[in-house]
């Protein structure tokens, strides 16, 4: 008989193999995926069919042999609700198993300091909203996606320059007003989210993802997996120092790479009006200076602070994401430039420069997927918890 903890592992692993497949699969498929015997995964996908986590359809002749009974994540089931708090809006999204969005909510609010206590009632009202939206379908968890950095245990916000936040206990002024019968409510850095959407098309890749946005923020990726590091702050290109006593950065600290391309930066030292759309940046710049300019500013700092973190990582792939996608081509050459006088690992190949294929709303998509996480770490836990409610 197989132990509790064995038994949770092997869910996971095809619960995990069903969600991440492109196309329905077999359980077949999924004993040589998982390296488990055919009898067992027949065994654990009955179990994931009758809670509810995964659904069959109808036979598929293959030829020769038997047919293949197709598996996919279950639709309208579960709901994995993802918050996204902006400086100007908070927006909130509830997909299912199958990624299927079931709900999009989004309110318009200026986040500051003073109005904490508003910012999470509008984020109840929110998921309320969604959760009626999605009708049926039962909530895994809560994920919210905040432009700052978080405390190591991810409870509190120690710093959101753009939203004058420092020491905010989010997560936990979260888990009291809203009513989810103890299911996770979790806190994240809204680029750490973001890259998520990148990784689901780029399996097992390493890259630097680095996203242009309000401010500047980015992440490093080894062989699909995201690096943390020991406070979870790992890929803050953002913070690193381009110009020594340089310009000042929202953080306080001076020089910045964030102080010279966020769209913060550009906006105030263009005299911009504050009503310029992020995607209409670029554009803006160029109606008052030459575009070649504004390109080269941008793309000389943005390879500096890439050319570091490569000597330091040693890879050879950066992904741009956010007003930086749009524009990749344009500043792939001053980045080159400065990467090559200054990275060593332009000395055994050009250093690949791509653009993000964004969502609209990457960091409130990867919010509602790290919302579906818990579900598919433990759906033992998840059954057995279900199952209880029901009896």
């Amino acid at each position: 008989m197989q132990s509790t903890h064995l038994r949770e592992h092997n869910l996971s692993l095809v619960m995990r193999a069903v969600v991440a497949a492109t196309d329905p699969v077999s359980r077949a498929t999924l004993a040589r995926s998982t390296k488990l015997t055919k009898p067992t995964v027949s065994k654990l996908v009955e179990e994931l069919v009758a809670a509810g986590l995964v659904e069959e359809h109808s036979p598929v002749s293959q030829g020769s042999g038997r047919p293949m009974v197709p598996l996919q994540p279950a639709k309208h089931t579960v709901l994995g609700i993802g918050l996204e708090i902006a400086a100007e809006h908070i927006s909130c999204l509830g997909i299912d198993l199958a990624g299927e969005p079931l709900s999009t909510r989004t309110e318009y609010l200026e986040v500051t300091a003073s109005n904490v206590a508003e910012t999470v009632a509008t984020c109840a009202r929110l998921v309320e909203k969604v959760r009626a939206d999605a009708g049926d379908a039962a909530p895994v968890g809560v994920c919210v996606a905040v432009p700052g950095r978080m405390s190591p245990d991810g409870e509190s916000v120690l710093a959101a320059p753009n939203l004058d936040w420092v020491d905010v206990p989010l997560a936990r002024e979260l888990r009291q007003v809203l009513n989810l019968d103890h299911l996770p409510v979790l806190a994240r850095n809204d680029i750490r989210l973001s890259v998520l959407t990148e990784l689901a098309k780029r399996p097992d890749e390493s890259f630097m993802y680095v996203r242009g946005s309000t401010g500047v923020g980015g992440a490093i990726v080894l062989e699909g997996k995201v690096l943390e590091g020991v406070h979870g702050w790992a890929g803050e290109f953002g913070h690193t120092v381009v110009e020594p006593g340089g310009a000042l950065c929202r953080c306080g600290r001076h020089g910045c790479l964030e102080a010279y391309v966020s769209y913060h930066a550009l906006r105030e030292r263009a005299g911009l009006r504050r009503d310029v759309l992020i995607e209409e940046l670029v554009e803006e710049l160029s109606r008052s200076t030459d575009r070649a300019e504004v390109i080269g500013t941008i793309g000389r700092s943005l390879g500096l602070a890439v050319a570091n973190a490569l000597n330091i990582l040693d890879l050879s792939t950066v992904v741009l994401s956010g007003y930086l996608g749009p524009i990749a081509e344009e500043i792939a050459p001053f980045i080159r430039e400065t990467v090559d006088r200054h990275a060593l690992a332009a000395e055994v190949g050009e250093i690949v420069i791509e653009r993000s294929d964004d969502l609209a709303a990457p960091a409130l998509w990867g919010a509602a997927r790290a919302a579906i996480w818990p579900i598919l770490d433990s759906p033992g836990h998840w059954i057995a918890r279900s199952t209880a409610l029901t009896d």
